[in-house]
């Protein structure tokens, strides 16, 4: 059984850091020296990554406003103040790793957008800004902001990045950034229980539950070949297990659910 509202809000203080501490200029040169291929590849993620971060972090407002009970509430502002700390080590990432030019945040930004994926910038650039004002035009719309934010953005898109991320560095190349993402994908994993939790409070209806499915099949691709095609596949069969293990759908075969996702 998934634990409350209050139950993340504490999780989320306990796991708590600091972006600005992690040595990211450590890792320049190692980045300068990785093989051109490795290294297209990295940044079509860390862009990818740098646009997405940013966008949750802006779209949650709505969301705490929205929530049915105080628990909750404080859940969404939990999540929020974790979503501005992983847009700004994205944005050190930015500067230090890509060298993206301009002095601040916003600037940089114009740059990393130029290099991310366009399906990327359609889910985090458009979709999410008009859920989150559909949200805040009308709170009864919760169940729709969370099913696409939390369950396909960070359940789905940036679970898939991160895995790629993460296999891509496997081998203790540019530690320091590994680090980072390592943390970040630590607060996604709550993200994703909280926002479970708020499916269950809600009761979505069948309708719903079955857009999340063709959601998640559509969205699995929108880092195109950078995440491959079995990381795209456990991460599908994840998503259905998650709305399985919640009761939105019945229990699922993962080798079944793993051959459908490719």
């Amino acid at each position: 059984m998934i634990s409350g509202a209050r139950h993340f809000s504490a999780l989320a203080a306990r796991l708590r850091w600091d972006p600005d501490a992690i040595d990211l200029a450590a890792d320049v040169d190692s980045w300068r020296a990785l093989e051109p291929g490795l290294r297209r590849r990295l940044t079509v993620l860390l862009v990818g990554f740098c646009v997405a971060e940013h966008h949750v972090a802006d779209e949650l407002g709505p969301f705490a406003a929205a929530a049915r009970d105080p628990d909750m509430a404080a859940a969404f502002a939990a999540q929020r103040a974790d979503e501005r700390g992983h847009a700004r080590l994205f944005d050190r990432v930015a500067a230090l790793i890509l060298g993206a030019p301009g002095q601040d945040a916003r600037s940089r930004r114009q740059f990393v957008r130029a290099l991310a994926p366009a399906a990327v910038l359609d889910l985090f650039e458009r979709r999410l800004p008009q859920a989150a004002s559909a949200l805040a035009a009308d709170p009864s719309r919760l169940v729709e902001g969370v099913s696409l934010y939390h369950l396909i953005l960070e359940g789905v898109v940036l679970s898939a990045g991160q895995r790629a991320l993460l296999a891509e560095l496997g081998d203790g190349l540019l530690p320091h950034v590994r680090q980072g993402v390592e943390l970040v994908e630590r607060d996604e994993r709550w993200h994703v229980g909280f926002g479970l939790r708020c499916m269950l409070d809600l009761r979505p209806e069948p309708a719903t539950v079955e857009s999340l499915v063709r959601q998640g099949e559509h969205a699995i691709d929108a880092w195109g070949a950078v995440v491959p095609a079995d990381i795209r596949s456990r991460m599908l069969a994840q998503h259905r297990r998650r709305l399985a293990a919640v009761g939105l759908l019945p229990a699922v075969d993962d080798h079944v659910a793993a051959g459908g996702a490719g």
